[in-house]
């Protein structure tokens, strides 16, 4: 063996010691992470296996040559019912081998349906179990839908025909109903249709006191395109909705969680709208029978107490009579009363009057009596103080220019003066002041 070997020769010796340690072929199960197809109708995937927390601990390069992938993937796809794709469990049956220019990598021969189609009913049953331990499950199941559903949050893709196929049902009706759907957009299919639909869910939340329910509809398409609705978070979120909801999302032979876990579960978007429909139609009936109960029950009632209604009818004449003759006995009764009790008014009030007459009188009488012997004393004192009482008592009246003199201030000196006594008349002139 020479010293130094090349790339090539060190990978064909490595494609070589492959072989003889893989000589036969393996069955193994992994989840495909990616698969493309070219154009020579060659499949190339790329395979992983996670642990229990979700972590991936292997990964391997696959490969489906296109004359082994046109018989594989038809019958897988009509056995499952689901698309060969990205984000499923497979158990393939491959030869190992390693080639020098692509290294390490695995040829697939086979593959199980059994296996998947089993395994997705393992994960279902983990969710479901799951949510059952979690107290969840029933939650939305337990709510009561409005005998009137009209107001309806639908969330679907604007362009599936599933959606217009529901709003056509439900204008259309038979009965003449009136619905008001409000369309919430979300990804019916896709990796992110499970998130996309929990983010309808919220939008739909924060608007909760206009909807009477929730509707969640696809169109038909392959069953594949169910693993949105086999997811953990998009079940516990529609279980915990306070509002029922109605799943119709065109499948019509597998069941997935979220039929589980919701108020209603029918196959189709026209079998939803069906369904509100005829939960409206029998509000109606039942309206109508229980209005038709209620005047059936009016009439029994009134012909019941007819009879009562006739005696009572026969008794009134007398009845009132009976009243009335009451009535006015009554008001003899309380006119004599009155009467009585008028006249004893009046003679309570005219001794009144008589006593405040007597009294009026004799306080006059002294008033008048006080005001003479104040007058008698007047006319005495004016008498005393009359100027020919004070001149005989020896007082004198000076008289200046005609008027009595009050004060020194009004003389001066000069001042001719004229002197006024009881018996006669002195003029004077002043000489000094």
């Amino acid at each position: 063996m020479p010293e130094n070997i090349t790339l090539y020769e060190l990978n064909n010796m490595l494609s070589v010691a492959v072989s003889n340690a893989f000589p036969k072929q393996y069955k193994v199960a992994a989840e495909i992470s990616e698969l493309r197809e070219n154009n020579s109708g060659h499949c190339y995937m790329e395979l992983i296996e996670k642990d229990d927390i979700g972590n991936t601990v292997a990964k391997a390069r696959a490969n489906i040559w296109a004359a082994t992938y046109r018989k594989l993937r038809p019958f897988f796809e009509h056995s499952t019912g689901i698309s060969l794709t990205a984000g499923i469990k497979v158990l393939v049956t491959v030869k190992v081998g390693f080639d020098p220019l692509y290294h390490y990598s695995l040829t697939v021969w086979d593959i199980d349906p059994a296996y998947t189609v089993g395994d997705m009913a393992i994960r279902r049953t983990q969710i479901l179990n799951r949510l059952a331990q979690e107290g969840v499950i029933d939650d939305n199941k337990s709510l009561t839908l409005s005998p009137v559903p009209q107001k309806i949050a639908v969330i679907s893709s604007a362009t599936a025909a599933g959606y217009g196929d529901f709003c056509d049902q439900l204008k259309n009706n038979l009965y003449h109903y009136k619905f008001y759907p409000i369309l919430f957009k979300a990804l019916m299919q896709g990796e992110r249709s499970a998130e996309s639909i929990i983010e309808a869910l919220n939008s739909v939340y924060e608007n909760i006191d206009k909807f009477d329910c929730v509707v969640i509809i696809r169109g038909g398409g392959a069953t594949s395109e169910l693993n949105c609705f086999d997811d953990y978070n998009l079940a516990l979120n529609v279980s915990q909705f306070p509002l029922p909801v109605i799943v119709g999302i065109g499948h019509e032979r597998d069941t997935t969680v979220l039929d589980f876990v919701a108020y209603k579960s029918v196959k189709t978007p026209t079998a939803v709208a069906e369904y509100l429909i005829s939960t409206l139609a029998e509000s109606d009936a039942y309206l109508n029978e229980l209005s038709g109960e209620i005047g059936d029950r009016i009439k029994n009632l009134l012909s019941e107490n007819q009879l009562t209604l006739s005696l009572i009818e026969s008794k009134i004449p007398s009845l009132i009579t009976s009243k009335v003759e009451r009535e006015q006995n009554r008001l003899s009764q309380l006119q004599s009363r009155v009467m009585v009790g008028v006249q004893s008014q009046v003679a309570n009030e005219f001794i009144k009057i008589v006593t405040l007459e007597t009294s009026l009188k004799n306080q006059l009488e002294r008033t008048i009596e006080r005001e003479q012997n104040r007058v008698a004393n007047l006319e005495k004192n004016i008498t005393l103080l009359s100027p020919d009482k004070i001149l005989k008592r020896g007082y004198s009246i000076a008289v200046k220019d005609g008027y009595p003199v009050k004060s020194v201030s009004e003389i001066n000196e000069g001042d001719a003066l004229k002197l006024i006594f009881a018996d006669g008349e002195v003029k004077t002139e002043v000489k000094k002041r």
